[in-house]
């Protein structure tokens, strides 16, 4: 790859906290719903606009930060989406109301958007084919330790002071994500920036959306995020119905999550033995069986809390193992417009995939049953266009 292990480890760990700040700006919410429903006087329905106005913002500044990552280099990119998280960070800790709350969050999700564009569009700079895949998956297993840690840090300080305390240490971590940008060095030369236009974007997305290898992991990408938005949407209440309280939910939540980490040292060996749509393929696999088995444990009424924990370990294990590797191949035949790539990638799977998740959680309401089958079956669609796709069918764009 050219480069050392060190030097690897040093730029994934980046990479990787870059891209968890979005995931982790929502998990470390979760166990303070309760506090924030009665301080900001909102139903928990009310409060669960929190996470798809969120994902909502990330996804519409997908092209703005694709775009300006592609004329200026990358670094520009990061500095700005760091700035526009704290303003709306202070927004959401200033917060008395529902609504400026929801003003704060999506200020968060569109500065959050800079570290999953531009650092996906980073990686790409430096490698491609495999060596892109495993990479990626680097990155991933170092961004899957914030879905574990982040509950747990969620109730330990809303249970110390409140809620709005969550606030000023997402304000330190973007900070410091921003000292850390400027000790990396800049992976877009000079000579590949492109000129920004609406046009020339225009073209771009029509290039990325054009490819047919693209277009068909864009499409799964978006079934993959409406699958965990499902999920986090309701993952407080349905655990709640399991009769687990805010400090129960932290602890557990974050175990389940431990799946997370072990399945991207997986995924890393799954590539090299088996590439990125095998070890794609595997994960759907293991995600889709664990999801019919909550289904059954729903139906035959013996589904628990812990029980519940240990399948979404299973789940956990694999989810990322689909998604890392779907936006490698999204993104592989985009060297000189891998911004573009990025930024369609998830332009579609935060806006089309949060919009598909709304409708899951209009069809299930608060309902464990109706959930669990919707749950299986937006797997059961992710598994079969994983098997269904053939390496034969890519055309290189790049």
């Amino acid at each position: 790859m050219g480069w050392s292990l060190v030097r690897i480890t040093w730029f994934g760990l980046y990479c990787g906290l870059m891209l968890s700040l979005s995931a982790f700006s929502i998990d470390i919410m979760l166990p303070a719903f309760p506090g924030l429903s009665a301080g900001l006087g909102a139903t928990s329905q009310q409060i669960q606009l929190l996470i798809p106005v969120y994902l909502m913002a990330l996804g519409v500044a997908h092209p703005f930060y694709g775009a300006l990552s592609d004329r200026y280099g990358r670094k520009p990119g990061v500095y700005l989406g760091l700035a526009i998280f704290l303003v709306g960070t202070l927004v959401c800790f200033l917060s008395g109301s529902l609504w400026l709350m929801l003003v704060g969050r999506f200020l968060q999700g569109f500065g959050a958007a800079a570290g999953a564009v531009v650092c996906r569009a980073m990686i790409r700079d430096r490698f491609s084919g495999s060596a892109l895949a495993q990479n990626m998956a680097i990155a991933s297993m170092f961004f899957a330790i914030g879905p574990v840690l982040a509950p747990l840090i969620g109730y330990a300080i809303y249970s110390s002071v409140g809620w709005r305390g969550i606030f000023i240490f997402l304000a330190l971590f973007a900070i410091g994500l921003g000292c850390a940008t400027y000790s990396q060095p800049e992976t877009l030369a000079p000579a590949l920036r492109t000129k920004t236009s609406l046009k020339k974007t225009g073209d771009d997305f029509n290039a990325v959306w054009r490819q047919p290898q693209s277009r068909y992991f864009i499409l799964i990408g978006i079934c993959c995020t409406c699958l965990i938005v499902t999920f986090l949407e309701h993952a407080q209440v349905l655990y709640a119905e399991l009769g687990a309280d805010s400090r129960r939910f932290a602890i557990l939540f974050a175990l389940s999550s431990a799946g997370i980490v072990v399945g991207q040292v997986m995924n890393h060996k799954l590539i090299g033995r088996y590439g990125a749509i095998g070890a794609a393929r595997i994960g759907a696999l293991v995600v889709s069986v664990t999801s019919f088995i909550i289904l059954l444990s729903v139906v035959g009424g013996v589904l628990t809390d812990r029980l519940m924990t240990l399948l979404m370990l299973g789940f956990h294990t694999s989810y990322l193992i689909i998604y890392a590797n779907v936006v490698s191949l999204a993104l592989d035949p985009h060297r000189e417009r891998a911004g573009a790539a990025a930024a369609v990638f998830g332009l579609s799977g935060y806006v089309v995939g949060s919009a598909l998740a709304a409708l899951v959680t209009f069809i299930a309401g608060e309902q464990l049953s109706r959930w669990s089958v919707c749950f299986f079956v937006i797997t059961a669609i992710i598994a079969i266009a994983t098997f269904r796709w053939r390496p034969s069918e890519t055309m290189d764009a790049g």
